[in-house]
């Protein structure tokens, strides 16, 4: 069974159409000022085929969305970008997921490839559909939209972890054991940290002059961007850093208290053994 798939063309002058036959986007393509988006969400075998056959995507490309797990990076392709960004996906239990999110990024086309739901896909297809003025800033800008509410949909995971590593440090000095919840969260700040930086990576590449891949125009809003990733890469850093102060002084504390116990049992069996040899000398005699 074929995944979610949901087509917005935008044709010159016109307001955003979802009706258009997607076995028509061949045909699309060759129209340069008509603007295409297709999402593709939980994708099998009959949806990359069809992105193959109607887009002429790379083998290779195909193979990466299809295995999944790739690293955040850009490849270039003839006609095309592919980009593999990581979104984070906030869970009905209040926790964050990271979800993988592959973009085509063509000439006058977008393709988002996904497996979970993600909210910036869903608000910026309504974005773009309401709004015509998109339209003459071309297809690069919308994929600058659409990256920018990725980067910053880490921000209120950053806030989260501050939020967190706060009551932490609060059970370390009340001496509440806590050293699981010190792991698990050390844990998901390193695999945050792990897409963070090659997505930084990413984005200083869009904004690179001699990359080429955008227009001058656009190149200031991937700038922009850029200074999020840094920014957020900055604040896990910081988080990061003390966490493991926090962990040391948990280890610490826990050493004092087993040092303080140990001294206690040492007296108590000096005294027990003070009574013992008293006792045995009075009874030998």
């Amino acid at each position: 069974m074929a995944g979610q798939r949901s087509l917005t063309v935008h044709f010159p002058g016109a307001a955003a159409d979802e009706s258009v036959d997607p076995t028509c986007i061949s045909e699309l393509l060759h129209q340069t000022d008509t603007l295409i988006w297709l999402d593709v969400e939980a994708p099998d075998a009959e949806d990359l085929e069809f992105l193959r056959q109607e887009f002429g995507f790379h083998s290779l490309a195909l193979e990466d969305v299809e295995r999944r797990h790739q690293r955040p990076k850009v490849d270039v392709y003839r006609g095309y970008y592919f980009v593999v960004i990581y979104a984070l996906s906030k869970l009905p239990t209040g926790a964050y997921e990271m979800a993988e999110l592959a973009l085509f990024w063509g000439h006058n086309y977008l393709v988002t490839v996904h497996v979970t739901p993600l909210p910036e896909i869903g608000e910026g297809l309504e974005r773009w559909r309401r709004d015509r003025g998109w339209e003459h800033r071309g297809i690069g800008f919308l994929v600058y939209r659409l990256i920018d509410s990725v980067v910053d949909a880490y921000f209120p995971s950053l806030d989260q972890i501050a939020e967190q590593l706060e009551d932490l440090e609060e059970d370390v000095f009340r001496e509440i054991e806590c050293l699981d919840k010190l792991f698990a969260l050390r844990k998901r700040l390193l695999a945050i940290r792990r897409v963070l930086g090659p997505t930084r990576d990413v984005v200083n590449l869009l904004t690179r002059d001699d990359a080429a891949i955008v227009d001058d125009e656009l190149r200031p809003y991937f700038s922009d961007v850029y200074d999020h990733t840094v920014r957020i890469m900055e604040g896990f850093d910081i988080y990061r850093e003390l966490l493991a102060a926090t962990l040391d002084t948990h280890l610490s504390i826990t050493s004092y208290r087993l040092n303080r116990t140990m001294k206690t049992m040492t007296a108590i069996t000096t005294m027990l053994m003070v009574a013992a040899l008293i006792a045995g000398i009075y009874g030998m005699n």
